[in-house]
């Protein structure tokens, strides 16, 4: 009898183990296409997390296209994870959309987008008002054009390219608008949908300028081999506004450090996973480091000067 009694004990908490192991969180990241520096932003968002816990994760890129946008995000619903982690504006508005349409709670926490408040993400940065909470990218145009006409002594005119259906980039066109008027710089602007247009659409712009840049636009920098090309034929410098552009050939790029979108992020999430928090009760914060990156050998095919710079 007393054999029975440990054999049952013993089956009891074998049991309790293996539920508590079943028990493994489930995070499903939701990407709208692929480059490098959205890699980065989920890179350091896995990283932080496994360094605090055990987590199953499952991405689902969109490769640019709502309809498969839409069709995920139905997916992770059916899939009940635990968390969800959106990157950039366009995914987190439409995990918001159909999230607050079927009444769910699951937590949120978004990255890389500007004006989170503008967007009807959250209701303020301090307290969002609903089940989101993120990490907010700041921007600076004015000192990224400061930097290219330090180094394109002649910078008379630029070109700006850029998908308008990619939220928050109109205002940012705008902005930049603003920006070159104050410098005196004349500023052409192609509107593009899709990677595959970059070559006809920019190409009869190309000797008309002395410059061209690219915003954090996920449309655009899909297709950054293809600008890359364009510029180091006509002798035009790539202005990016992202850190990682430069290792594909841009000249310059200026921004933040991608990966600290994703360490913040985590951070937010394991306040939710591991603390209890609800993410009304986590503020929105930004990243604010700014850095540039230069790439010689692309400078020099590009027509820079870059002296005895580093």
């Amino acid at each position: 009898m007393k054999q029975l009694i440990l054999s049952l004990l013993a089956f009891v908490f074998f049991t309790n183990g293996c539920q508590k192991q079943g028990k493994e969180k489930r995070i499903a990241i939701l990407t709208p296409t692929s480059h490098p520096s959205l890699e980065q932003i989920e890179k350091g968002f896995i990283e932080t997390m496994k360094e605090k816990g055990s987590y199953q994760f499952k991405t689902y890129n969109a490769q640019g296209s709502q309809i498969l946008l839409r069709s995920e995000i139905k997916e992770i619903i059916s899939k009940e994870y635990d968390l969800i982690f959106t990157i950039g504006t366009l995914v987190s508005t439409m995990v918001k959309e159909i999230f607050t349409k079927e009444n769910l709670d699951t937590p949120i926490v978004f990255t890389c987008i500007n004006d989170p408040v503008g967007m009807g993400i959250v209701e303020t940065e301090t307290s969002s008002g609903n089940m989101m909470t993120g990490v907010k990218e700041l921007l600076d145009f004015e000192e990224e054009l400061s930097i290219l006409q330090k180094y394109k002594k002649d910078l008379s005119s630029l070109l700006l390219v850029y998908n308008p259906r990619e939220p928050g980039l109109e205002k940012n066109r705008k902005e930049i608008e603003e920006i070159c008027t104050q410098k005196g710089l004349r500023l052409e602007i192609v509107q593009v949908f899709h990677a595959n247009e970059l070559q006809i659409k920019l190409s009869p712009f190309l000797s008309k300028v002395d410059g061209m840049m690219v915003l954090k636009d996920n449309t655009v920098v899909s297709g950054l081999d293809v600008l890359v090309k364009l510029a180091n034929r006509h002798k035009i410098p790539l202005l990016a506004s992202d850190l990682d552009s430069p290792d594909k050939g841009a000249a310059l790029g200026y921004g933040v450090y991608e990966i600290d979108f994703g360490i913040e992020g985590a951070k937010k999430a394991l306040l939710i996973l591991e603390e209890g928090k609800t993410p009304s009760e986590i503020p929105v914060t930004p990243i604010s480091h700014f850095a540039l990156r230069i790439n010689k050998e692309a400078a020099q095919k590009q027509g820079l000067s870059l002296g005895r710079h580093p």
